[in-house]
């Protein structure tokens, strides 16, 4: 009887963009959600109908919401069994302006102003695939921007997995205004002209994003003339530490923006607008002196291949040094041991040498990461996949193992050997307590195994980097897509590689 009356509510529930029409509203798209779980619990079940159908539609303007169920047959109580009540399920997850009526929601759209735009500040137009696209910018410290949010941060539920609400305290209250305030929102729109007036838009929406400000410690520096104007905490000759006098200007402090959700809708997947959301905001706190740092909260495999995509394409283009960066095939390689425990050195003699003397010039690596505010982990990731894309074909790894390669010389079984070896320390060195439990034969099968694995990762990846364009929904665990529509990940279970 149970299995009778149960629905599967990733299937039950329906979620839709509309605006207004000159009858009623009509649809603009709909989509299904990924994940239900966290509404409906683990087996993401609904018991107590038949013929179920769960509504969420969006204004695809402001995104006001309205809510609706049903269903050809409701299950009559006996006892304590009885159906979910999935109105008042939703409403722990909706505002109540959801579960207005009909009439009243219809009212509603038809009464928003032609002339009405995104809340904040437009930070990014462009044309892409014959459509305009419109950024705009605000923080949650703005009414209406945490208006627009909390109607639509449903969605982190629905496409990221272990996705989470902000601006919320441990009692669903808000906020303070201070913490609000760095909380940064970047909304993605299609502007399109209306069709009966060619001088008159409407906004389409596409997806969000929200970045938070953390300050960031950053080792003090010397006192000198030109510094004195943007960092306003100087140790003293002693290093102890005092606080300036008067008022403190928090937007000289060094700050760490960390990209904490990211949700593109999948009616708009595939068509590059993930690529440029992202790419939106990391040139804009790349132009904020006061940002040292862009990283991201627990992302997902799809939206690391985004960030891996972009971040690789940005590097290439705006910094000269990465983009001529090569093995440096002067070195010798042991015969065994010794590269593990030394930076890129290969052996414990050269350690001592210059940084240049290594397979990389580790100290210019550097200056590079901190000009373009990439973590490290994500930054060394880049300079192992970019120095793969510099090997002789003979050698460079491939997605597709089944290609034909020339047959490689000593030198270019060299250079590979010597790259192998840069990424072999680096995964060796993040997962060394846990490969310290393994005996020695086992460890080194493992390291080999994960090592492999990351090869055919990066040769993905630059695959990807050939095409014209990607996008993809991630942050967390987040939801993916790719210009493909293929988001599956063939690798194995490894050592924990990034």
């Amino acid at each position: 009887m149970e299995e009778e009356w149960t629905q599967n509510a990733n299937e039950a529930l329906t979620i839709s963009l509309v605006r207004p029409s000159a009858s009623s509203i009509e649809k603009v798209s709909s989509f299904k959600p990924k994940f239900t779980y966290p509404i409906f619990g683990e087996e993401e079940r609904i018991f107590g109908y038949k013929g179920l159908k769960v509504n969420l539609q969006y204004d695809a303007r402001n995104l006001r919401p309205h809510f609706s169920i049903s269903s050809s047959k409701k299950f009559n109580s006996v006892g304590e069994v009885e159906a979910v009540n999935v109105r008042d399920v939703m409403k722990e997850f909706l505002p109540g302006v959801a579960f207005q009526t009909r009439s009243e929601y219809e009212k509603a759209l038809k009464d928003v102003q032609d002339t009405w735009t995104p809340p904040g500040t437009l930070v990014k137009t462009t044309e892409k695939n014959g459509e305009t696209y419109e950024i705009w910018r605000g923080t949650l410290a703005d009414p209406v921007v945490k208006q627009l949010i909390r109607r639509i941060q449903i969605t982190v539920l629905f496409f990221i997995e272990g996705g989470s609400y902000i601006g919320l305290d441990a009692d669903g209250n808000d906020d303070p205004e201070y913490s609000l305030a760095r909380w940064a929102v970047f909304l993605v729109y299609k502007k399109q002209a209306l069709s009966d007036a060619t001088e008159k838009h409407e906004y389409l929406f596409q997806g969000f994003s929200t970045v938070y400000d953390f300050w960031m410690y950053q080792q003090p520096l010397p006192p000198s003339s030109a510094r004195e104007a943007t960092v306003p905490i100087q140790p003293k000759c002693d290093d102890s530490w005092e606080l300036p006098q008067g008022d403190l200007d928090l937007a000289n402090l060094p700050r760490r923006a960390r990209i904490s959700q990211f949700v593109i809708l999948p009616p708009y997947q595939g068509k590059g607008v993930g690529a440029l959301l992202y790419d939106t905001i990391f040139y804009l706190y790349m132009a904020d002196a006061s940002t040292k740092e862009i990283t991201v909260e627990d992302p997902n495999e799809d939206f690391d291949l985004l960030r891996d995509i972009c971040d690789l394409k940005y590097l290439r283009k705006n910094v000269p040094e990465f983009a001529s960066l090569k093995v440096n095939n002067s070195i010798s390689i042991p015969e065994k041991g010794g590269f593990l425990h030394n930076n890129t050195q290969i052996t414990s003699e050269n350690s001592a040498g210059s940084s240049a003397d290594g397979i990389v010039d580790v100290a210019k690596l550097e200056e590079i990461r901190l000009r373009a505010k990439i973590a490290p982990r994500q930054f060394w990731r880049l300079v192992e996949m970019h120095l793969m894309s510099t090997l002789p074909a003979s050698v460079q790894p491939q997605a597709d193992t089944e290609s034909t390669r020339p047959s490689p010389s000593k030198t270019d079984q060299k250079v590979y050997s010597l790259w192998r070896l840069l990424l072999k320390q680096r995964i060796y060195r993040r997962n060394v307590l846990i490969l310290a439990e393994l005996e020695t034969t086992e460890r080194i099968i493992k390291l080999n195994e994960t090592v492999n694995n990351v090869e055919w990762e990066y040769a993905r990846i630059l695959d990807r980097v050939q095409q014209k364009s990607v996008a993809i929904n991630g942050k967390r665990k987040m939801d993916g897509e790719t210009d493909s529509g293929d988001t599956h990940s063939n690798k194995k279970a490894r050592v924990n590689d990034a």
